[in-house]
């Protein structure tokens, strides 16, 4: 068991640039890994707002963190100051609400993620099947030997915790990036901040507006149309559908009010294996050639309306719009659901 990264063994003076070389390319790799969290924070708030917003910052940081230690399945948990997980991105993908909740619970109490808030400090399991702090969760989709747990802080208080995984045993612990992600950490930790204050004025402001007997705003003329997100006001985000699809439209998240719209419960939704499955034949070519286009790189938003098909055979006109972003180097949408 191993939770912080090895001291160097002794070198000859031979071997002793070539590791130096090592950490100075993951020192650059943790600097650029730095700055990619803030511009993709910037990009993000300039195309979405509230729930939308805080899914897609924390679906970077998974992939960020993924990318720089090579993990193949990573998870994030956002944490409240009273260490209750308010919001996640699950290796697993969209999963129904109680059974989310469920496994969140077992990690949290008995897993890797409960002993980093517990201990404040990043962990690391070099064998799953040697180390009491793996839980193995019913019905896992994947396989797990190895596992590198990392605590982002807000000021002095744990507000993330990201698990990344691997099938082969002791990948994390002699990586030289290791010396480092605390400071990618750190830039992620002060992000998250950044997204949950925004979205905080936010709803203050639309409260104001609503004790002040105005209307909210439906769109923001003043919006760049190069962003479709962007023409949600945050009280309209609250009556409208989310979703973060991957290749072949596969669903990684779908908010209840998606479901909602399309008459379905959200462990029905979950189910389906593509977002296409959702449309009815013909009557939304032109917008499903658009998704597949914005998967295949081509494009980086579209919107669009079609006719969805509802759980019982309705046809429910319906209005999507979407933008591109990465999931494990792999182009996803993230992107929004509304009737017409």
């Amino acid at each position: 068991m191993s939770d912080r990264p090895k001291p160097p063994q002794k070198t000859s003076p031979s071997s002793e640039v070539p590791v130096a070389q090592q950490h100075l390319k993951a020192l650059q790799r943790a600097i650029a890994a730095q700055n990619e969290l803030i511009s993709s924070a910037y990009a993000t708030q300039r195309a979405a707002r509230g729930q939308l917003m805080l899914k897609s910052i924390l679906l970077e940081i998974v992939q960020v963190f993924s990318r720089l230690t090579a993990a193949e399945e990573g998870s994030v948990f956002l944490l409240n100051d009273e260490g209750v997980v308010v919001e996640s991105i699950l290796a697993r993908g969209a999963t129904m609400r109680e059974l989310k909740r469920n496994l969140i619970g077992q990690v949290l109490d008995q897993g890797l993620a409960g002993w980093v808030v517990k201990h404040r400090r990043l962990g690391i399991i070099d064998d799953t099947e040697a180390d009491d702090r793996w839980v193995t969760l019913a019905y896992q989709p994947y396989q797990v030997r190895s596992c590198l747990c990392i605590p982002m802080f807000r000021a002095k208080q744990i507000c993330a915790v990201v698990t990344l995984m691997h099938q082969d045993v002791a990948h994390f612990s002699h990586l030289a990036i290791l010396r480092y992600v605390d400071i990618v950490a750190s830039v992620g930790g002060l992000v998250l901040d950044n997204v949950q204050q925004q979205i905080e004025l936010a709803q203050n402001k639309d409260l104001e507006s609503l004790n002040a007997g105005e209307s909210l705003p439906i769109s923001d003329p003043t919006s760049d149309s190069s962003t479709p997100t962007s023409s949600h006001s945050q009280g309209e985000l609250t009556q409208t559908g989310v979703y973060i699809i991957a290749e072949q439209g596969k669903f990684l998240y779908a908010n209840p009010r998606f479901a909602h719209l399309l008459d379905y419960r959200l462990e029905d939704l979950v189910t389906l294996e593509s977002i296409f499955e959702l449309v009815i034949p013909g009557t939304g070519d032109r917008l499903l050639q658009d998704i597949q286009r914005c998967l295949n790189r081509e494009i980086r938003s579209f919107r669009g309306s079609c006719e969805g098909r509802g759980k019982h055979g309705d046809r429910i006109p319906l209005l999507l719009d979407g933008n591109l972003t990465r999931f494990y180097a792999k182009p996803a949408i993230v992107g929004t659901l509304s009737r017409q």
